[in-house]
């Protein structure tokens, strides 16, 4: 009996620990989409306030949201996920969008970055595609309140 109470915890235990693992690597992803996110919205608006370039800035803002959202919507994430995720987000449009001058490091990290959610987007583009609608209002609101407050700066 006792055996038995040893074998069902160590079970229990090892079934903890996996699920455990795979909540952290469901994070880790959209941590990581959302840092490219950034980045690349920060180099489109870098490309408005710069070169007036709005066309680069729809493309940019467009691929990181629906590579956003693509990697938000294919997993069960907590509201605590989300919000670090958005100030990931945040966090390097500024990095991007202040940079007094770009580096080959710099330079070499966004290139990466579109490339990274380039790859996102084909990945999930059928949960990309059933939610297109929701995906689709959030790009049309934010890009035009992003826009107007890059040109204002």
């Amino acid at each position: 009996m006792v055996n038995y109470f040893s074998k069902l915890r160590l079970i229990l235990t090892i079934i903890f620990v996996f699920l455990t693992f795979i909540k952290q690597s469901y994070s880790n992803e959209l941590d990581n989409i959302s840092a490219c996110a950034g980045v690349v919205i920060g180099d489109g608006a870098s490309e408005l306030r710069d070169l007036e370039n709005e066309k680069n800035f729809d493309d940019a803002f467009e691929l990181a949201i629906k590579a956003f959202y693509g990697e938000g919507l294919s997993g069960n994430r907590s509201n605590e996920d989300i919000v670090i995720a958005e100030n990931i987000i945040a966090s390097n449009v500024d990095k991007i969008y202040m940079q007094p001058e770009w580096t080959a490091e710099v330079y070499q990290e966004v290139i990466r970055c579109y490339r990274i959610l380039g790859l996102k987007v084909l990945e999930k583009s059928i949960i990309i595609k059933m939610n297109i609608n929701m995906i689709n209002q959030y790009l049309n609101k934010y890009k035009a309140r992003f826009k107007r407050m890059i040109k204002a700066g």
